[in-house]
């Protein structure tokens, strides 16, 4: 459980910086946030493993590049489905992963997730 929780605290946080730092992402409210920071996780562990098995060729030619623009897409995928939070433009939905990515490795490594 307390896996669960720290997961749900450092995606939040994360997902709140690089929409500080971005201008083409909205988030509305704290509550949006949290609905985001749930929905986002729960592509993550349903709908991303499914996309990434069938694009493994794609994802094996471009030698693992194929895997930002599925990134991409799950967080463009959480934006879509939660009301009151807005991410405009796909390659923006691909910086995004990315940025997220970076402040997860830094929130994690500094907040010594055990």
């Amino acid at each position: 459980m307390k896996k669960a929780s720290s997961f749900i605290v450092i995606n939040a946080i994360s997902i709140y910086l690089v929409s500080l730092l971005m201008d083409n992402m909205y988030i509305g409210s704290f509550k949006s946030l949290l609905i985001l920071t749930l929905i986002f996780g729960i592509l993550n562990l349903t709908v991303k493993p499914i996309i990434k098995f069938f694009s493994l060729p794609i994802t094996f030619l471009t030698l693992g590049l194929f895997s930002l623009v599925i990134n991409g897409a799950v967080l463009k995928l959480a934006f879509s489905i939660v009301s009151g939070v807005h991410l405009s433009g796909f390659i923006s939905a691909i910086i995004a992963s990315i940025l997220l990515s970076i402040a997860n490795m830094i929130l994690y490594s500094v907040l010594g997730d055990d």
